[in-house]
């Protein structure tokens, strides 16, 4: 199970991801100090910082203090969502499931700025 494309491709889904949240979210985004990046996967050592182990799936990773924490992000340090390209397409088969899959994980990722922890984010179907 693997669909692959190319990085701007990968990109593009990232952006209309982001485009299709909610408004009111996009500008809480655009007003912030929040860095968005695509990276092929994740470290060795950024897997074994977070306590998981080689050959366990990190689709996407938000690094800062939230804004329900208390976070200001105008600050000089960012905000930081950080999207595995190659987890992603690895848990797929075809190109709607990728584009669905990179949403989840954009939206996942950007509740996780908003404040929400991790079942809440589930509780929202963003598993």
């Amino acid at each position: 199970m693997t669909y692959r494309v190319s990085p701007e491709e990968f990109d593009g889904m990232v952006r209309d991801a982001l485009r299709k949240y909610e408004p009111k979210f996009r500008e809480r985004l655009q007003n912030e100090n929040v860095v968005i990046v695509v990276d092929p996967e994740p470290s060795l050592e950024k897997l074994y910082e977070l306590g998981l182990h080689a050959g366990e799936t990190l689709f996407g990773l938000s690094e800062g203090v939230s804004l329900a924490d208390g976070g200001s992000h105008n600050a000089l340090m960012p905000y930081k969502i950080t999207i595995f390209q190659h987890p992603i397409e690895d848990a797929v088969d075809s190109i709607d499931e990728l584009a669905k899959e990179v949403r989840k994980t954009v939206w996942h990722e950007v509740g996780h700025f908003l404040g929400f922890d991790e079942d809440e984010v589930a509780d929202m179907g963003l598993g």
